[in-house]
């Protein structure tokens, strides 16, 4: 035992120890990256939990197989956008492996613990129905259609070509903050070189994404509301990507931005005449989404819109767009019938995850947890 705390002191990037499995800061960190939101303490009682399944799975026999993980793994990234842009190396793979992997034993742990405790009856859903009406309101939900007419046709579009110029520059060999100092709009980096400093890919904005693709030293162009960014990754330490851009900010004339909006305003008054045959391939359909999930400003916006109604050409970056509400359907109470199958799937969790909490922390009472 004394070995072993003078090992907790002599490694100080250790949180905790299960057993004898040392769990390290490090390791945490890229742990975390796959549960956004949840709290330090949180996080490291369900890596302890994972732990302590794995053992219990492990003295009942019970096993999982690769083709099981892969099956899992590939239904979470179809269904949860951006997992699959964390998963960019053979460590994170390996690390979110073993998180689904605790999921499928905690799965078949369950089913042989307590098959027969994890029932719902028809009477209990009824009483839950009724119990949680308030909290069980379908939201409004709204569907848009929107078409973007850009303020430049892509041939006549010069600041993407002098990006590319520039870009090619820098391939060529150009030293990266000469080029910044000449060419970057952004004035809070340039004295910098353009560094942005360290990101998580949590904080990486999505019109910047791309960037988890590159490798060290390597450029590439992105177009965001603002203007055009040629990012260079800089470096990797662990999950971080040190980052520097040149930004070429979108500065059109007003002559332009005035015949862009004419041809937009064209485009509107065909649009509500029913003579988008020209265009008709162009609609973006948006939704069915909640309203609560469009951002504030276009909440706001759709807000005063009735159906099939088409708003005047909003400018962002390049382009002007036309947004028309297709379909809109207010926030109602749902019927017993519709949510019953829903209800049930809800309370088994929940009846599940209180089966696990007290059976975990009766084991964790015969196997060694420290935490630093």
């Amino acid at each position: 035992m004394l070995l072993l705390f003078c090992l907790f002191l002599a490694f100080d990037e250790l949180v905790c120890v299960i057993d004898r499995e040392p769990i390290t800061k490090e390791e945490l960190t890229y742990i975390s990256m796959f549960y956004p939101g949840i709290g330090y303490d949180d996080l490291i009682e369900r890596v302890i939990n994972n732990k302590v399944i794995e053992y219990i799975a492990q003295e009942e026999t019970l096993k999982v197989s690769e083709e099981e993980i892969s099956q899992m793994k590939n239904e979470i990234v179809a269904n949860t956008p951006g997992i699959a842009s964390l998963l960019t190396d053979d460590y994170t793979n390996k690390l979110y492996n073993e998180q689904v992997k605790a999921q499928l034993l905690t799965n078949k742990l369950m089913g042989l613990k307590f098959r027969e405790r994890l029932r719902v009856s028809p009477a209990e859903i009824q009483k839950f129905y009724q119990n949680h009406k308030d909290s069980l309101m379908i939201p409004e939900v709204i569907t848009l259609e929107k078409i973007q007419i850009p303020v430049l046709p892509l041939e006549n579009n010069r600041l993407l070509e002098k990006a590319k110029n520039v870009l090619a520059e820098y391939k060529k060999g150009a030293d990266f903050s000469s080029l910044v100092k000449k060419y970057s709009d952004d004035i809070a980096t340039v004295p910098y070189g353009g560094r942005l400093g360290k990101l998580s890919p949590q904080d990486i904005p999505p019109h910047l994404a791309g960037v988890l693709e590159l490798e060290e030293g390597e450029a590439e162009i992105f177009e965001s509301p603002t203007g055009y960014h040629i990012i260079k990754l800089e470096n990797r330490e662990g999950i971080n990507l040190s980052l520097s851009q040149i930004l070429m900010e979108f500065k059109f004339k007003e002559k332009e931005i005035k015949s862009a909006e004419k041809r937009a305003l064209k485009i509107k008054e065909q649009w509500a005449n029913g003579e988008d045959s020209t265009f008709s391939d162009k609609i973006e359909i948006i939704g069915p989404l909640p309203i609560q999930a469009l951002s504030p400003g276009l909440a706001t916006l759709v807000d005063t819109m009735t159906v099939k109604q088409i708003c005047d050409p909003i400018l962002e970056g390049i382009n002007f767009y036309l947004l028309k509400i297709s379909l809109r359907e207010k926030n109602r109470m749902p019927e017993f019938s519709e949510i019953k199958d829903r209800l049930s799937g809800v309370m088994m969790q929940q009846k599940m995850m209180k089966l696990i909490d007290e059976w975990l922390e009766k084991e964790k009472e015969h196997i060694f947890i420290k935490r630093i």
